[in-house]
């Protein structure tokens, strides 16, 4: 039946009318002066319009004066044997429309006689590409204005996404890391091979697993250096995409905690030490004594050192506080000077000190004592004062714990300034 109807159509002449009629495309011809000379598809019943509405008209008579000098153009060329392809808004009654236009020599006898052209409506795809557009240039200027450091890496470490405070960061230019291997290029492996390392632990997975989480995120704090070779400190926020097609598979959000870690570090300095000598403080000997004595307990002796300094007051009287600051500073140095390095010597008032002689013996605590005292006297003389050290050595075992060791290094202390031996030893009473 199908067929009989199209015989009949073909036979008639009018297959090709039913055809370009039946389009969704409008199909139009227009003579030698740009006159509309046909118009034809569904496009014009959909629209309330008819072939009527356009025949005889000029195409700036159509679509508005404004556009006359863009048709004449076109036509021009298309008049010189080129065939032209377009893409333009329209605005018609029912709204604005985009079309898409080809327009190609019509040709009789090798003479062009006239204008063919095919008119597409492209107006939901063109919205359709405006979103798409819209929504990534927001999603860009996002990444740009965002004021942290943001990082796209593909699993293999390389790098996709690179914005502007990640440029003011690393003093790497976006066109400097894109497609290079982040963790060679600010996170070298010599020099940071623990970062290496749990990047890949982070990251080497089993696709076969169907356990592997396909979406994570994690914190972390990594080192990196910057293009000037400085090193600076990053707190990281990084999410895995779950697409496993996808060109960025880790994003990661920095910011660099290099200045407020520096500033932490001096804040917890300035509370456990000492301004003066820069010394570990009452508070921090405490604390170490307290670790100490719960080692004695497990078998690990130590032995603890109070020390004064004798005639000190006499020392600021005759030559002023700035010159006794400098010695008791001086005098720090002497101590710490006589100790090992896991060993603390702390400042714990005036000019009063203490140390903490890890897995030392009484005997051994003697003779460091001894050491500090020649020490501060070699340094007293050469300043051209007397001075000399009282110091109080008490054991630290299992047998005492940490009020009995205070009060006993302290009581020694005092027994060895009274008397002048310069060092006494603390004996608790047997029990």
């Amino acid at each position: 039946m199908t067929s009989a109807a199209l015989e009949r159509l073909r036979s008639s002449g009018a297959l090709l009318d039913a055809v370009v009629g039946s389009m969704s495309d409008v199909v139009f011809v227009l003579d030698r002066e740009c006159r509309y000379y046909g118009i034809w598809g569904s496009w014009l019943e959909r629209h309330g319009l008819t072939a009527h509405d356009y025949i005889g008209k000029t195409c700036a008579e159509v679509w508005g004066e404004e556009d006359a000098a863009f048709f004449d153009e076109v036509h021009g060329r298309v008049f010189a044997g080129e065939t032209v392809v377009f893409e333009r808004w329209f605005e018609m009654p029912w709204g604005p429309v985009y079309y898409q236009s080809t327009l190609s020599p019509l040709v009789d006898g090798g003479e062009v006689i006239g204008v063919c052209g095919i008119r597409r409506d492209l107006t939901d795809l063109k919205r359709a590409e405006d979103a798409v557009r819209r929504q990534k240039e927001y999603a860009t200027s996002l990444v740009e204005c965002a004021n942290v450091m943001v990082v796209g890496l593909d699993l293999s470490g390389r790098v996709r996404v690179f914005n502007q405070v990640a440029e003011e960061v690393t003093g790497y230019a976006a066109s400097d890391v894109l497609g290079e291997d982040w963790f060679e290029l600010v996170v070298p492996r010599e020099r940071f091979p623990q970062v290496w390392g749990a990047f890949e632990r982070l990251h080497v997975r089993d696709d076969d697993d169907e356990r592997w989480p396909r979406s994570t995120r994690r914190c972390w704090e990594t080192p990196i250096l910057t293009r000037s070779g400085e090193e600076r400190i990053v707190e990281w926020m990084e999410s895995e995409v779950p697409d496993p097609d996808r060109e960025t598979d880790v994003i990661c959000f920095g910011v660099d905690v290099t200045d407020s870690r520096e500033r932490q570090r001096m804040l917890e300095h300035m509370a456990t030490h000492d301004p003066l000598t820069g010394l570990p403080n009452r508070r921090s000997f405490e604390s170490a004594l307290g670790r100490a004595c719960a080692r004695a307990q497990r078998g690990t002796v130590s032995a603890v050192l109070f020390i004064d300094v004798d005639d000190f007051k006499l020392c600021n009287d005759q030559h002023g506080h700035a010159f006794g600051d400098a010695v008791l500073t001086e005098i720090a140095r002497v101590m710490e000077l006589q100790v090992r390095e896991p060993d603390i010597v702390a400042r714990i008032g005036g000019d009063e000190f203490a140390a903490l002689l890890e897995g030392a013996t009484v005997a051994e605590a003697e003779a460091v004592a001894a050491r500090m005292r020649e020490g501060v006297a070699r340094m007293a003389g050469q300043r051209g004062i007397d001075l000399d050290l009282s110091v109080g050595v008490m054991g630290v075992d299992a047998s005492v714990g940490y009020e009995p060791v205070l009060t006993g290094a302290d009581t020694a202390m005092y027994a060895a300034k009274r008397s002048g031996a310069g060092v006494v030893v603390y004996e608790p009473e047997s029990t």
